[in-house]
């Protein structure tokens, strides 16, 4: 529960404006969205190995960003320092090709780790 005593069923799932699809040809895709961290243990390893799992599907780059630092979102011990706890608010933007579909596949990891 947070200070407010609302406890979410959900996570919070921000799409971030501006980094919509790019419509000229040549030019990589990139799409982010802002996730408020749903799991009461946070980013722990158990997570962080089952969402490195999904991202390595995918041909784009990922990068998780908890306040200043960014981390490769294909790596485990770089997403385990940003020692991201619940309630964390984490940037995760994709780079390439299939960008729409990770940031998607994302959400839905999202969705199904939550409390």
């Amino acid at each position: 529960m947070c200070q407010s005593g609302f406890v979410s069923e959900q996570p919070l799932l921000i799409p971030v404006e501006g980094m919509a699809k790019m419509d000229r040809v040549g030019e990589p895709l990139i799409q982010a969205i802002e996730i408020i961290m749903p799991t009461h243990l946070g980013f722990h390893l158990r997570v962080v190995a089952r969402f490195v799992m999904r991202v390595r599907q995918f041909r784009s780059v990922i990068r998780v960003r908890k306040g200043k630092i960014t981390a490769d979102g294909k790596n485990v011990l770089g997403l385990l320092l940003l020692a991201a706890a619940w309630n964390s608010k984490l940037h995760i933007e994709a780079e390439g090709d299939d960008a729409e579909e990770a940031i998607v596949s994302i959400k839905d990891f999202f969705q199904v780790e939550g409390p």
